[in-house]
């Protein structure tokens, strides 16, 4: 039996519903031991900021932490002007009115960098699911362009999948259709989130059958 496969997709904006903060501190001294114990002192300081602010353990991780020595080129030739100590801490923020107060604490009290932000969607947002249903129905509005223009019928569906279908036969599959969160670029003060577009896709392969069979 001949099939069609095709590709349905459904896109809608939506307010994020989380901001996920990435923090750096580093310091530069003259010896290992002087660079990791200032940045020490700063991330104990941003720790305090975060739980002034209400953030607790659950709500933030610390990426890592690095000493090396640090080379600058002088004079035609690289010279070691010291120790480099860094860290990065990655801070989850629900409630997004605090975004405004974390970064100046971060930056003003603790000498940290603001490296990137990333507005997110819950995964239980409801549009997500929404868009599943609408990205189904696209594929078969597509599906029934494409027969009905070449004289045909539509038939069963025979697969769903969220990634590509390959065009020989397949057995039956229980597979989801993928769903995908853009991030949002990052924001300047004062902070907004603006919108993020969420979107789903999903490919689908239906019988075909000749008209009027």
């Amino acid at each position: 039996m001949s099939s069609v496969v095709v590709m349905g997709s459904a896109q809608q904006l939506v307010q994020p519903d989380r901001v996920v903060v990435g923090l750096g501190l580093t310091v530069v001294a003259a010896d290992a031991a002087t660079a990791l114990d200032q940045v020490s002192e700063r991330s104990v300081t941003l720790g305090d900021r975060l739980a002034e602010l209400g953030f607790t353990s659950a709500d933030w991780v610390t990426d890592g932490v690095t000493v090396a020595e640090e080379w600058e080129y002088r004079r035609d030739q690289n010279t070691l002007v010291g120790h480099r100590a860094s860290t990065a801490i990655t801070v989850t923020i629900d409630e997004l009115d605090r975004l405004p107060r974390l970064l100046r604490l971060a930056v003003g009290d603790a000498g940290a960098q603001v490296r990137n932000l990333s507005w997110q969607v819950d995964t239980a947002h409801p549009v997500r699911h929404e868009l599943l249903g609408r990205a189904a129905l696209d594929a078969r509005r597509r599906a029934e362009a494409y027969v009905s223009a070449l004289g045909l019928r539509l038939g069963a569906v025979e697969l769903i999948s969220e990634a590509p279908i390959s065009t020989g036969p397949a057995p039956m599959a229980d597979a989801m259709p993928m769903m995908r969160a853009m991030k949002a670029g990052g924001a300047e003060m004062a902070v907004s989130a603006g919108q993020i577009e969420l979107s789903a896709q999903v490919h689908v392969r239906f019988a075909i059958l000749p008209l009027g069979g």
